[in-house]
């Protein structure tokens, strides 16, 4: 009875665990979705604004009677271009970014010591006691708890996690997992999303050019109706600003390289060990499952370090 006691309440340790987990988890999911959508937004705003000043620039020569229609198309103009820097300033400034990486950070931490506490890897052994568990996801925990405001909003989806592991349970829901489903599908998201950016940044940029070069033909030509195409250079000049900006904010072909990369890293030691006799060996899986971690440790360190870069240079 003592046995089963204690193995239940060794289940509902860990069950806790991965709450607090998928807590932290969608919390970053939702910040980082915020993010997103404001920076999307601040973009798009950048080059509306640009298109109503110009467009109201283009419509001097109107009839008196329609006037107003211009006024207002500038005030518009004016109004959408004065937002975008409050749209930086209050919902995709540099504390939200961090508010996000610490969360993912916090995710990624406890979502990695459940692992290893379930198949006795250092820090833990193979005889550790759910309290040992508990208290390396507290420390992880505190080191969030300023963020708690934005945890207690969110009641994550339920999944089924593990309770406990074998080694094999370990290769298939952990490593098999995360190259399969995560850093290889990852892998072509981000370099898919890269490369529509730098195809639709190289297009803008050459309507750009086309357009100025029509500009400069009819100024030389004297053709004034023509030549009113001059300022849509600017706009379109605009656009792939904001296309570039958003680029390099979104971090796409950085992102692909590392979730590659890692992706063919766990699958070379989840190979290798696979190859070795005495892999069954508690050395050899303790081994095993400490590399699998830190390369997967590796690349979280690596991207939340570009982020991290990225703030501290503004």
């Amino acid at each position: 009875m003592k046995e089963n006691t204690s193995t239940v309440d060794a289940h509902q340790v860990v069950e806790s665990a991965w709450q607090d987990q998928a807590i932290w988890s969608e919390t970053a999911n939702r910040l980082k979705a915020e993010l997103t959508k404001w920076r999307n937004l601040a973009a798009f705003a950048g080059v509306l604004g640009a298109f109503l000043e110009t467009l109201a620039a283009a419509l001097i020569g109107l009839d008196e009677r329609w006037v107003w229609l211009r006024a207002l198309i500038a005030l518009a103009g004016a109004v959408v271009l004065a937002a975008v820097p409050y749209l930086m300033r209050t919902k995709a400034s540099k504390d939200r970014v961090k508010e996000w990486i610490r969360c993912r950070s916090a995710s990624e931490a406890l979502k990695e010591t459940i692992y290893r506490y379930l198949v006795g890897a250092p820090p833990f052994g193979p005889r550790s006691f759910p309290a040992d568990l508990i208290d390396e996801c507290q420390t992880i925990k505190d080191n969030v708890r300023d963020l708690s405001n934005l945890a207690a909003l969110i009641e994550p989806p339920r999944k089924v996690r593990p309770l406990e592991l074998t080694i094999d349970g370990y290769v298939e829901s952990r490593v098999k997992d995360q190259i399969e489903r995560y850093y290889r599908p990852k892998s072509r998201e981000n370099a898919h999303a890269a490369k529509n950016l730098h195809d639709l940044e190289f297009w803008l940029g050459m309507l750009a050019v086309v357009i100025g070069a029509l500009a400069s033909f009819a100024i030389a030509k004297g053709l004034p109706n023509l030549s009113t195409l001059g300022p849509w250079a600017a706009v379109v000049t605009t656009a792939t600003a904001a296309v570039t900006a958003h680029l390099a904010a979104s971090r796409y072909d950085h992102q692909a390289m590392i979730y590659f990369s890692t992706a063919e890293r766990l699958n070379s030691l989840q190979n290798k060990w696979l190859s070795r006799p005495d892999r069954l060996d508690p050395a050899r899986i303790a081994e095993f499952v400490d590399n699998c971690e830190h390369a997967i440790s590796t690349q979280n360190e690596a991207w939340l370090a570009e982020w991290t870069r990225e703030q501290n240079e503004k």
